[in-house]
């Protein structure tokens, strides 16, 4: 079920950005601060309700490409976790995987609002 991949994604993702978090506070480095907060808002706040949508909405979650919503999620918060903690790490060549990864997010966003306005 799409909800329910969401959801345990979420999870997944909520764990690690806290593990993050644990670190940063533990090394007194909060350098990555921006990485910390993309993780959890995109992985763990996103993901969740756009699970929590797809259950409420089962129309929205049987959709053709709702699916491939899953899979441009994560693309997106695996790529702008990384491309945002290479940044912050003072990376800047690696800046076009946070730029790919952003407009990924977007375009993801984009389909997901279609989606739900057409199938709701």
């Amino acid at each position: 079920m799409l909800a329910e991949k969401f959801v345990k994604s979420a999870a997944v993702y909520i764990i690690l950005g806290m593990i993050l978090g644990i670190y940063m506070s533990a090394t007194q480095d909060h350098s990555q601060m921006p990485t910390h907060a993309h993780l959890n808002l995109l992985g763990w706040v996103t993901m969740g309700l756009m699970g929590l949508i797809y259950k409420n909405w089962p129309a929205v979650a049987a959709a053709k490409f709702a699916k491939l919503t899953y899979w441009l999620a994560h693309v997106s918060v695996i790529g702008l976790t990384i491309g945002v903690g290479l940044l912050y790490a003072g990376m800047m060549e690696y800046e076009p995987i946070a730029i790919i990864s952003s407009l990924i997010a977007l375009l993801n966003m984009i389909l997901f609002a279609f989606l739900f306005f057409k199938n709701a």
